[in-house]
């Protein structure tokens, strides 16, 4: 049965509760001991967890649930629309320079200094691209 359009499934503009899943291939392993090479997976989980945990902050989601198997995870997440409809200009850059650092690899995810975040809260252009 195909799979419908995510548009289909919920108005972007309305609180929803949405449950995800995504599936590892050709056998691969996400979390856990692999059973015929014998590589341990596990450290993974506690990684995921805090990932997930940073992209809701930074996208306005909250995290529901979450559930880290073997070869596939669900995640059920509550986008929140009008939490984001209240941020400031401010509040945009810092959240998309956070998940987009440019140059600044080692520091991922991170609180982006006063500077950047003035860089795309002066730039009509770039602040607009930050938002859409």
């Amino acid at each position: 049965m195909p799979r419908a359009k995510q548009t289909n499934l919920f108005l972007p503009t309305e609180v929803a509760a949405l449950h995800c899943v995504q599936s590892c291939v050709k056998r691969a392993f996400l979390a856990g001991v692999d059973s015929v090479s014998g590589k341990d997976y596990e450290f993974r989980r506690e990684w995921i967890r805090r990932r997930l945990e940073r992209l809701a902050s930074v996208f306005g989601v909250d995290m529901l649930a979450y559930a880290i198997l073997s070869n596939h995870l669900h995640v059920v997440t509550r986008p929140r629309p009008d939490v984001m409809q209240i941020c400031s200009e401010q509040d945009v850059a810092t959240r998309w320079l956070r998940l987009f650092p440019g140059r600044r690899l080692d520091e991922q995810l991170s609180d982006p200094t006063t500077s950047d975040v003035d860089w795309i809260v002066n730039d009509a252009k770039r602040l607009a691209k930050s938002v859409a």
